[in-house]
């Protein structure tokens, strides 16, 4: 007769087959998505002219301008996916403009001035600036992938007045092995050249010649991590570690305070930087501007909201000035990757295979406290002494837009000014330009 050890030790083995078993499976249907992608809100979308192959766009608001990070190259170093052949990498990508006040018009190329180098763009992002109306100058930072070697992180003066484009510098580091999105913060800055504290989202957790990189690839292992880049000290380092593909990164209602779009992980998390303990976080250092002793804060992120999305999330944005957000994902991931591999053979070939986008918009409902995954109560009357002994407030997401790739897909990024919302693609030509109000 087995030993209660046996029956123990049996136990034991099915619970933890059970437990890996599941987020597997999770993952799985995931990846697979929904078996009919349906087509509507594509009226209030048009495609605008100009740039192919784009990574990432983000919208300066003050100048009301987009900026688009494309490259001819992306078919073969689209490092996300893990599809990619470095030996085909021959042209240079480039910064795109688009004025959003004249709506369909083109967008423009720029050139880097003083610039010498590979530039292929991935991830975009601007320091925050206080000056009313135009600024005179907008500091851009652009994650640039240089084949064989770790991302860097170019920064780059544009002059809006001539729009005009100026290398400054370029930031090296380590913890950059697999920089995709970047998010300035502007809680510290350079003091002599304006170059901001920002996050860098890695997409993996291994660079794409360590051999644990397709073992993180096969099974889906939530191995990525978020880094954050101080300008006094020079220097970067992890912050946030176990994440499963961020796609973007972006503030959020708050200081300190930033969403994270997780594409395999099927989540939008929100994180706010505590200051958990002095002894870790804080380190006194010779700072890189002044050359004097100077203690510097490291961010202590902590997990404050999950929205789940039962969607590959590749992109997000918010707007602090109108409260508008804003998500695209893929609705079928796995379409997306088939997509890609033709790509990879021939970028000018059609594919076998259409990967479609979809468009969700935030909407503030009202929930009851206590409850795990609460229903929104809609078109409710509440006593405002119930909030929030009750009752709170919590966001969902409403689709708005949705397309089978049909008419536009392959979605990369998403950029939002209130309600105006522009969507780049890896392998579209062009972008989106929508009206969602």
């Amino acid at each position: 007769m087995p030993s209660p050890m046996f029956y123990v030790g049996s136990a034991m083995v099915a619970v933890i087959g059970i437990a890996a078993y599941l987020p597997i499976i999770r993952t799985k249907t995931l990846l697979e998505g929904i078996d009919v992608v349906p087509n509507y809100g594509m009226d209030k979308c048009q495609r605008v002219a100009g740039p192919s192959f784009c990574d990432d766009v983000r919208i300066q608001r003050n100048l009301n301008i987009g900026f688009l990070a494309c490259d001819p190259s992306f078919p073969y170093r689209n490092y996300a996916a893990s599809i990619f052949d470095e030996s085909q990498i021959k042209e240079d990508g480039a910064l795109w403009v688009y004025d959003l006040n004249k709506r369909g018009s083109p967008a423009e190329k720029l050139t880097i001035k003083g610039f010498k180098g590979p530039f292929h763009p991935s991830g975009v992002t601007f320091a925050p600036t206080t000056e009313d109306g135009t600024p005179a100058r907008v500091v851009v930072l652009v994650v640039n992938h240089v084949p064989n070697e770790i991302p860097r992180v170019e920064v780059l003066y544009y002059y809006p007045a001539r729009k005009s484009l100026v290398y400054k510098k370029t930031i090296s580091s380590d913890s950059f092995h697999a920089a995709n999105k970047i998010s300035a913060s502007g809680v510290v800055s350079h003091l002599n050249d304006d170059t901001p504290s920002f996050f860098i989202t890695n997409d993996h957790g291994y660079n794409l010649t360590n051999w644990k990189r397709e073992y993180e690839e096969k099974y889906n292992l939530p191995a990525s991590s978020v880094v954050y880049y101080h300008p006094r000290a020079d220097r970067a380092q992890e912050v946030g570690w176990r994440f499963q593909l961020p796609g973007a990164i972006v503030p959020a209602n708050a200081p300190d305070s930033y969403w994270l779009a997780l594409g395999k992980g099927g989540t939008l998390e929100r994180y706010h930087s505590h200051m958990v303990s002095a002894e870790h976080q804080e380190q006194t250092i010779i700072s890189a501007d002044t050359h004097q002793p100077v203690t510097v804060s490291w961010p202590g992120m902590m997990m404050e909201e999950t929205i789940h999305t039962a969607k590959v999330n590749i992109g997000m944005d918010y707007d602090p000035a109108t409260k508008g957000f804003y998500t695209v994902s893929h609705p079928r991931w796995n379409d997306y990757i088939q997509h890609a591999k033709e790509k990879l053979e021939n970028k000018d070939a059609k594919p076998s295979v259409k990967a479609g986008f979809v468009i969700s918009k935030g909407v503030e409902y009202t929930v009851k406290q206590g409850e795990v995954r609460p229903k929104p109560l809609k078109d409710v009357e509440f006593d405002p002494t119930e909030f929030p002994r009750r009752f709170r407030k919590k966001l969902f997401l409403e689709e708005v837009v949705s397309n089978d790739g049909s008419d536009f897909g392959t979605p990369s990024a998403i950029a939002a000014t209130g309600d105006r919302v522009l969507v780049s693609s890896h392998y579209e030509e062009g972008f989106l330009d929508c009206d969602l109000a």
